[in-house]
């Protein structure tokens, strides 16, 4: 027991460490694409933009236990394609900043890019 139960322990806490960074990557790399998809929809820089915002403010909300304060949103428009960029410090979040096991890096990085215009 001794030496079997730290052993498990580890392996308990590295799953729910990188299962809670996958969450959070996943849900900032889909949130990134579906900003950039809905700001399609936008007909000039302003609309686009404000599309954009709005989309990534109500999907990281359904992101669940994520906080919207920790993320940083930047949308490129240079007329033919919309990029968007964003990043999530997740360095207070308890489940990863543990140090029991190491983890990817804490901010998270993720962008989306779309094609504006017809075929």
């Amino acid at each position: 027991m001794a030496i079997t139960l730290p052993v498990l322990l580890t392996l308990l806490f590295g799953i729910m460490a990188y299962g809670q960074w996958f969450f959070v990557s996943h849900t900032v790399q889909q949130t990134a694409n579906d900003a950039a998809r809905a700001a399609i929809s936008g007909l000039t820089k302003n609309e686009r933009y404000a599309t954009a915002l709005k989309t990534v403010n109500v999907n990281f909300v359904r992101g669940g236990m994520l906080d919207a304060s920790k993320l940083t949103v930047v949308v490129e428009d240079d007329g033919t394609m919309i990029v968007v960029r964003l990043s999530y410090d997740a360095a207070q979040d308890p489940v990863l900043s543990t140090g029991l096991v190491p983890v990817p890096s804490t901010t998270i990085r993720r962008s989306a890019a779309v094609l504006l215009g017809g075929v």
